[in-house]
């Protein structure tokens, strides 16, 4: 029996658009949940983020306070603070604090170029951000210091993200790599290399940590075959019982 076509109606989810958010005054880069459903956060290259609540989907708050456009956002694990990264070359991590007023309370300089995406690790206390500078840099949150720059790659970084133990650090750059990390060392534990090596415009980590799921400039979305997924989580796993038993 032939598959049902694409297109038909009955295979439709039956999506109904229910309301669009004005606010920005050029392209939107980003829109990003807070892991509790509650808050929508938006980024711009209008230098702004905008957060809104996705029950009533009202504004919630506009942060200013980067001198260039936004590529990405972050929150953290609880959803109280925001980071988000600039063309600015800079990091900043907002304290959302609903019902205190949202404000700004880090700014993370050390790139040297635009600062493209970024992510918090599982447990709150680390970022991760990547830059066209070709860098991944782990910072530690509470007190906004730089604890490790990783030489990543020898292209702009495009993706960074945390597995769910926060152990390792994926990153995936034009160079047309992704790289694996020990968020605790900074150490490349893992080189993935897709034949043909198209640039790789977003990396990251499966729920469960099994997988790492890629997306490249070459119209595809690559997740790493059986095969190969295995044996790299098999490494990973010896890996980090290497370091819990050193």
């Amino acid at each position: 029996m032939a598959a049902p076509a694409a297109d038909d109606a009955s295979a439709s989810p039956g999506y109904v658009l229910r309301s669009t958010l004005e606010g920005h005054r050029r392209a939107v880069s980003t829109v990003k949940f807070s892991p509790d459903g509650r808050l929508l956060a938006s980024a711009s290259a209008d230098k702004l983020l905008r957060v809104w609540s996705s029950s009533d989907l009202t504004p919630v708050a506009e942060l200013a306070g980067h001198v260039e456009g936004v590529s990405d956002l972050s929150f953290s694990p609880d959803g109280r603070l925001l980071a988000s990264a600039s063309d600015d070359r800079t990091v900043r991590i907002w304290d959302l604090a609903v019902g205190g007023g949202a404000r700004l309370i880090k700014t993370l300089t050390g790139h040297t170029n635009y600062a493209f995406c970024v992510s918090f690790s599982p447990h709150g206390n680390v970022l991760a951000s990547g830059s066209f500078d070709e860098t991944v840099r782990v910072w530690e949150v509470r007190s906004g210091k730089c604890l490790r720059v990783l030489p990543a790659h020898s292209e702009p970084v495009t993706a960074v993200d945390f597995d769910r133990e926060g152990d390792m650090i994926v990153s995936g750059s034009y160079d047309g790599l992704c790289r694996v990390w020990d968020s605790a060392t900074g150490h490349c534990v893992k080189t993935l290399i897709d034949d043909e090596s198209p640039p790789v415009s977003f990396a990251k980590f499966s729920p469960n940590g099994k997988f790492i799921l890629a997306a490249t400039l070459d119209s595809t979305l690559v997740s790493c075959p059986k095969s190969i997924a295995l044996k790299f989580l098999h490494l990973l796993l010896l890996y980090c019982s290497t370091l819990l038993h050193m």
